[in-house]
């Protein structure tokens, strides 16, 4: 990861406002304690141990905060959390299943707050990964249609624009069976190039200079493909300076060592 957070947190007051505390607890000190915890909860994830102990914590305050808009997106979030820790299939299918009806409750309470957006779009993502073609398909659909309305409300988040450029790169990357599948379920073929997804992708590297490692795998992927292999090796290389802390951090220098070496012969 880069020298930005992943993940810029928006807890604004108007929001906290026009959603009513219940009158059981005494509105100042709930509102105190619910702001240390999700200043908490966004520290601990920053690490991968600390996803788990931050997926902990919320669980713990579920009852207590379960209406609050900023803890239920961050719910959300946790359970993707889970989803990428976890590497049983039946935990995975359950992390990603609760995490997308949390996201959906949450996009039903506050439409105007993107990060809702944001997770109900990677939740789609990771329940689409245990359907068939068709729902997949669906997936895609809903995946795409809320990143775009994340976007219009967060423009300044660079894990937007780097989930839009691996969704580009993916569509320039089907197959014609799959694109006349898309077309029959919503009347038009989708459709991307490499140049879109290396816009994306640049766009993230440019609000968070040195945003992360998969997004360089994928500038060096999108440079491959379109046959600039300086630009490939510069991004390459310039991935060697990050640290790496996660599983995907780990995948994606592998793989940028597979596009120096292919690009040196």
């Amino acid at each position: 990861m880069g020298k930005c957070l992943r993940y810029i947190t928006a807890n604004t007051d108007t929001e906290e406002q026009s959603f009513p505390v219940p009158k059981a607890f005494n509105t100042h000190v709930e509102e105190l304690n619910l702001d240390v915890l999700l200043q908490k909860v966004d520290h601990l994830r920053m690490s991968e141990s600390g996803k788990s102990e931050s997926f902990e914590l919320l669980c713990d305050h579920k009852e207590k905060f379960r209406d609050e808009i900023e803890f239920m997106w961050r719910f959300a979030r946790a359970y993707g959390d889970m989803y990428e820790l976890s590497t049983n299939t039946q935990e995975k299918k359950h992390y990603a299943n609760i995490g997308k009806t949390l996201s959906e409750r949450a996009i039903n309470r506050a439409p105007m707050n993107g990060y809702c957006h944001l997770w109900y779009a990677v939740l789609c993502g990771y329940v689409s990964e245990f359907e068939g073609l068709q729902n997949k398909i669906n997936y895609g659909h809903l995946f795409k249609e809320h990143l775009d309305i994340a976007i219009k409300l967060l423009p300044e988040e660079p894990f937007l624009y780097y989930l839009k450029g691996r969704y580009c790169y993916t569509v320039s990357k089907l197959s014609w069976i799959e694109k006349k599948m898309a077309a029959t379920l919503f009347g038009k073929i989708p459709s991307s190039t490499v140049q879109e997804a290396l816009h994306n992708f640049l766009k993230a590297e440019e609000l968070c200079p040195g945003y992360s490692n998969p997004n360089y795998m994928y500038l060096a992927k999108c440079y491959t493909d379109l046959e600039e292999n300086q630009n490939a090796l510069k991004f390459c290389n310039l991935a060697l300076l990050l640290p790496t802390v996660t599983k995907e951090d780990k995948e994606a220098q592998k793989e940028m060592q597979k596009i120096m070496t292919s690009l040196k012969r």
